[in-house]
Order: structure tokens, then sequence, then C-alpha cells
């Protein structure tokens, strides 16, 4: 089995940088400074070997690859919150029969 190359925490970050608007908003939506989010995102495009944002002027756009990682990003980062859910409950069903 294949490990996957991008950790959830990078994909969170992209999907943050989109959502905030930039990477000085996210920064401070992920409690982070804004050049370790800076770092994450290049480190995910240097693991993929493309470009997910192109600047114009001083602001981050997606590029057409970066739009399609963002949505399945955001699918991905998603999903492992309802898992997350769903492990809670179960802990919580568990405790109860105890």
């Amino acid at each position: 089995m294949s490990h996957p190359r991008i950790t959830l925490d990078q994909w969170n970050a992209l999907v943050a940088v989109v959502e905030a608007g930039g990477y000085a908003q996210a920064s401070s939506r992920l409690h982070r400074t804004q050049s370790t989010v800076t770092y994450t995102i290049k480190k995910l495009e240097d693991l993929l070997g493309v470009n997910v944002f192109e600047l114009q002027g001083r602001k981050a756009v997606l590029t057409p690859i970066g739009e399609v990682l963002y949505r399945r990003g955001r699918a991905l980062v998603d999903e492992a919150a309802r898992l997350e859910r769903a492990a809670d409950l179960d802990a919580v069903t568990q405790r109860q029969r105890l």
C-alpha cells in the first residue's frame, strides 16, 4: 500500500488560503505564522510538481490545477472531519454502555 505524499495538514492549509482569501488571513485562521502557511503550500506544490497559486499583483489566485486540487482537498478535509465526528459518537456510545 502506498502512502500519500501530501498530509492532511497541507490540504487543510490549501483550503484555508482559498477560503480565507489569502495567506495572511489563512495564517490567522490556522493560528500559524504566514511564513509557515506559505512554506506548507510551497511544500505541497513541490511534492506534486505543480503551481497551485499564481500571483496577480499582491493577490494569490488559483491556477486551473489549483482549482481542481482545492475542490478535491476540500472534500478530503470534510471527510476527515466527518470521520472524526463518527469516532467521537462511537466513543460516547461505548462509554454509555459501560
